[in-house]
């Protein structure tokens, strides 16, 4: 009489790892393999000039800066018009709009320094500035 000593762990490894998960695993793995493969040899080519980054990003600076000026002067005086019209709700929102916009202004160049790792010097005296 033959005893037959499966364990738990040996009947469920058997019925997990059939032939066909495992040609679906396969089938699954190895284009990210062959990608990977790939992609520690694409390491070792050379680096991307970024010279023109700096001139590229104050101009971005640059323009964040005057749209955020200009927003700003657009939503106070929007913002009296209506607290003028009595409509004292529209006002406040048009405060909130100024205060958005000067938030823009203040941290643009922040903003600019964080995308692209360049530091932005005045950082400090754009902001005291929107403020003030």
């Amino acid at each position: 009489m033959k005893k037959n000593n499966h364990s738990r762990l040996a009947t469920t490894a058997a019925q997990t790892f059939t032939p066909q998960r495992v040609k679906l695993a396969a089938r699954t793995l190895v284009p990210f393999l062959i990608a990977a493969a790939v992609t520690t040899a694409a390491h070792a080519q050379g680096t991307v000039d970024l010279s023109g980054v700096t001139t590229a990003m104050t101009a971005v600076e640059t323009t964040v800066k005057l749209g955020g000026a200009i927003a700003l002067i657009i939503s106070i005086v929007f913002a009296v018009f209506q607290f003028m019209g009595r409509n004292i709700a529209q006002g406040f929102i048009g405060i909130a709009g100024a205060l958005l916009a000067g938030i823009v202004i203040g941290f643009g160049p922040g903003w600019v320094a964080s995308l692209t790792g360049q530091t932005v010097s005045m950082l400090l005296v754009h902001v005291a500035g929107t403020v003030a």
